[in-house]
């Protein structure tokens, strides 16, 4: 850990949303040790050590899942992926103009998941993170779930 290093950056100048190269990277981001004994430097510090543990809670499932993900591209190993879910033939149909923005309405093939019980599922529950890539995550798009009564708007 970094315990004892100054950060690279100011946190306050990391973006909340992560960007491709966070969830690419094979680098470990800077991280240091939550405090259980003693006290942080100050206020700075604690801040600082806090959003980026926060972060990394949230960034590193996707950032793994989509590494195991393309490790098995092209194999015929197709078992589940432990912090992901994996939806394919998603389309985004066309933006929808709302009160807090634009919102997208995307369709993707659920006919392999018939079994699923939405109304008690927490997938693609408001506020999911969705990671959207067209090639392989050369590129990709990332994405809140901001309706999912009809399972097909992310903003």
């Amino acid at each position: 850990m970094n315990d004892d290093v100054n950060p690279p950056e100011d946190f306050g100048r990391l973006s909340v949303v992560p960007t491709q190269a966070d969830i690419l990277s094979a680098e470990r981001p800077f991280l240091r040790r939550n405090k259980i004994d003693g006290s942080y430097n100050d206020v700075e510090h604690y801040l600082d050590v806090q959003f980026r543990l926060l972060r990394e809670d949230f960034v590193r499932p996707l950032r793994e899942g989509i590494a195991q993900l393309l490790e098995r591209l092209g194999s015929a190993k197709v078992d589940a992926y432990q912090d992901i879910r994996l939806y394919n033939d998603v389309r985004l149909l066309y933006p929808v103009c709302t009160s807090s923005g634009i919102r997208y309405r995307i369709k993707f093939d659920n006919s392999k998941l018939r079994h699923v019980r939405w109304e008690n599922s927490k997938r693609l529950i408001f506020g999911s993170l969705i990671c959207l890539s067209k090639d392989n995550f050369d590129s990709l798009v990332l994405a809140t779930v901001a309706n999912r009564e009809d399972i097909s708007q992310v903003s």
